[in-house]
């Protein structure tokens, strides 16, 4: 989804996943390596990649668990930067099954009051037969779902654009209608024990869709095996950070830029 606006380019060799992006201020990044293949010398290829190349070896997205690796084979960086903003909201995924309990009070509300104005409300999983409805909700409510900010505007491009690619990358997704009026919609993945939701779009005239969309969604994809939600970053949106936090996260993933 991001591809262009980063200039994002990989290659894959020795069984791992090499990827550089072009970040902010910090030119060239990498990403901390990944896959099958012998970490340590995946990270000593960047490094000779840096130094016939000219540039600074740079890691941006890394993890405190990437932070520690890079460490124990690269020494202490020059120096390790804090992006809240990409930091990821990790939740236990029962939080999602009716928010229950004294710390979810304000998410059920916003529940049981989008039940109580719109009963008849209807969820279903999106499929191959109505998927062309769900690209047409983002495409036909743009002045409402998009944001001025261009990270913001590149994302909700990119939404539109993958709906035409859910089946080849695995995803699932979910669609919340009023009296046939489709007014919220999700997409996301399992990966191991999380849930990643990649994108969650409502109409916010409907008050409550989008907890009552977020909930929905978990019981759609509801296994013993996933035992945690990442609904991923705010990207410094002060009210994406307060509707976040509302849900009570257990972790909040840190995310650094790693120089050396």
């Amino acid at each position: 989804m991001w591809r262009d606006y980063f200039d994002q380019r990989f290659a894959i060799e020795d069984g791992m996943l090499f990827q550089t992006a072009e970040y902010l201020d910090k030119g060239t990044c990498f990403a901390v390596p990944v896959g099958s293949g012998d970490f340590k010398n995946a990270v000593l290829k960047i490094k000779e990649y840096c130094e016939k190349a000219g540039i600074p070896l740079t890691f941006c997205c890394v993890t405190e668990k990437g932070l520690s690796e890079l460490k124990n084979i690269m020494g202490e960086p020059r120096s390790v930067t804090e992006y809240r903003d990409w930091a990821d909201y990790l939740y236990p995924y029962e939080n999602f099954l009716g928010y229950h309990g004294k710390k979810l009070v304000t998410p059920r509300n916003h529940c049981n009051r989008f039940m109580r104005e719109f009963p008849d409300f209807v969820y279903e999983p999106i499929d191959e037969t109505n998927v062309a409805h769900a690209k047409g909700f983002l495409t036909e409510n743009a002045p409402a779902l998009e944001k001025a900010a261009p990270l913001a505007k590149e994302e909700y491009v990119r939404a539109v654009e993958i709906m035409d690619h859910l089946a080849r990358f695995g995803f699932t997704g979910g669609m919340l209608s009023v009296n046939g009026k489709i007014v919220g919609v999700t997409v996301g993945e399992a990966v191991g024990d999380t849930l990643y939701v990649h994108i969650e779009k409502a109409l916010r005239e409907y008050s409550g869709a989008y907890p009552m969309l977020a909930s929905l969604y978990a019981g759609q994809n509801k296994s013993e095996k996933l035992l945690f939600i990442n609904r991923e970053d705010d990207s410094g949106d002060p009210g994406l950070r307060r509707s976040k936090t509302e849900y009570h996260p257990s972790d909040i993933i840190m995310k650094y830029v790693v120089e050396y």
